[in-house]
């Protein structure tokens, strides 16, 4: 995982939504979304709860 999908899921853990994110890192919500379904990709997750719940797992978050 790479630093960014890992911040980025860091922060949908704390309640964030992809625009809030956004502002919040200086990308564009559209950026957020691709560095999201990436991080989702390589977990092999269908939701972001799931990409979330996967990575505090894994001792990522």
């Amino acid at each position: 995982m790479s630093p960014r999908e890992v911040a980025v899921l860091r922060l949908i853990a704390e309640g964030r939504q992809c625009d809030e994110i956004a502002t919040e890192i200086s990308y564009s919500e559209r950026t957020v979304r691709y560095i999201l379904y990436g991080a989702m990709k390589r977990l092999r997750t269908r939701t972001r709860a799931h990409a979330v719940s996967h990575a505090i797992r894994a001792g990522l978050i």
